[in-house]
């Protein structure tokens, strides 16, 4: 009995199992077929749209065709018809609408003849001639009221920047007067002020504390001092005063500045403060020589041009082009020139140094070197020809 239940259990699962495959099959059947129907009747809709789609644009593109085409007829007629109506118009103005096109060439000249001394012909060619004036007067009036407004217009903006020109400067002008009135009142107590405090000042100062008794005293002392630094500061407070002060260059001068700095020239050396010392030294003796009443004295100091033109010969930095300024002061005066011109040496000296200036100039271009090796050798060279030329001018 067991083992014919176990058969039993054994078959009814066999059949479980194939009525549940089939059922499996028999959906899977239905659900395939209606996804299939569903991809067809989609694709008969697309195939639709396309269809539609298809047939509109070949509509659209034939009647795109036959509108060109006809636009190409009509304006063909169009212009057809412009020939004729213009042909037909000219022979009846010419009188010669009544003649056929095939007639002969002589036909034809005899014919234009007759219709060119027509009155008819004579009456609108007369016509066509003077509208054709009239239209043309009317185009010159145009251009010429058009020029002349264009011409009005420029002078009298022209006119009106200028007036307003005018105007603003004006009014700029009373401005700063009327400002500077403003501030004068305003500083006329600070400048009451400020005077008396400087009398004040000026009564109490030390008379051998004043800048001028200080530079004569600081100049007596040069010619003593040892320290280069001390002769450095001395010699950089005599080039600063006498840049500013004409004053201080007469008082200098009249303490006898100039044969003190001539003989501190003499004595310096090669090194960079003994170098510093001369540029000042150098400089004070420049500033001296701006003022005509100091120059003569400079002229009539001994061996002055002799040691101007000694630093020309041995400096190459800026002491150079300080003793060359010193040199055109000194030639740019008559009486200088006179003592130059009764030392010949110093002008073959001058020669030699041109010469030799310009023979390294040349040489410095030739050579891949610095520019501002080469731009301090052309700007000595031009220096040195400068004085020359200047001696040269006085001289003739």
């Amino acid at each position: 009995m067991s083992s014919a239940l176990k058969l039993q259990r054994w078959w009814r699962g066999i059949l479980f199992l194939k009525l549940r495959t089939k059922s499996a099959i028999v959906i899977q059947a239905h659900i395939r077929g209606w996804i299939g129907r569903q991809m067809a009747s989609r694709e008969r809709q697309c195939v639709a749209l396309q269809r539609e789609a298809v047939l509109k644009i070949q509509s659209a593109v034939r009647c795109s065709n036959c509108w060109k085409a006809f636009h190409c007829c009509k304006q063909a007629a169009i212009e057809i018809q412009g020939f004729v109506r213009g042909e037909i118009t000219r022979n009846r103005l010419l009188g010669a609408s009544h003649f056929h096109r095939a007639t002969a060439s002589y036909c034809k000249m005899q014919t234009s003849r007759v219709c060119l001394q027509s009155l008819e012909l004579k009456i609108v060619m007369s016509s066509i001639l003077k509208l054709q004036r009239w239209w043309r007067g009317v185009l010159l009036l145009k251009h010429r009221a058009k020029s002349a407004i264009l011409v009005q217009s420029h002078v009298r903006g022209w006119i009106g920047r200028k007036k307003a020109s005018r105007e603003r400067q004006r009014v700029v002008v009373v401005q700063s007067h009327w400002k500077g009135f403003l501030a004068r009142k305003n500083a006329r107590g600070q400048l009451l002020d400020l005077r008396l405090r400087m009398q004040n000042s000026a009564k109490n100062v030390d008379d051998s504390m004043r800048i001028i008794n200080r530079l004569i005293v600081a100049l007596s002392e040069l010619s003593s001092m040892k320290s280069v630094s001390g002769i450095l500061h001395t010699c950089a407070t005599l080039d600063m005063t006498t840049e500013h002060s004409q004053k201080c260059c007469e008082k200098l001068v009249a303490a006898g500045a100039i044969a003190n700095l001539l003989k501190l020239i003499r004595s310096v050396s090669q090194s960079m403060p003994d170098q510093e010392v001369l540029k000042h030294a150098l400089s004070v003796l420049r500033n001296l020589a701006r003022y005509p009443h100091l120059i003569e004295v400079l002229i009539d100091s001994q061996g002055v041009v002799e040691i101007i033109l000694w630093q020309l010969l041995r400096n190459k930095e800026e002491g150079y082009f300080i003793a060359s300024e010193v040199m055109k002061k000194i030639c740019s005066h008559q009486k200088g020139v006179e003592m130059v011109l009764r030392k010949p040496p110093i002008i073959k000296r001058l020669h030699s140094l041109v010469e030799e200036l310009t023979r390294k100039a040349s040489f410095e271009k030739k050579k891949p070197r610095g520019m501002a090796v080469r731009d301090n050798m052309e700007r000595r060279l031009r220096e040195a020809v400068e004085l020359l030329k200047l001696i040269n001018s006085k001289l003739w």
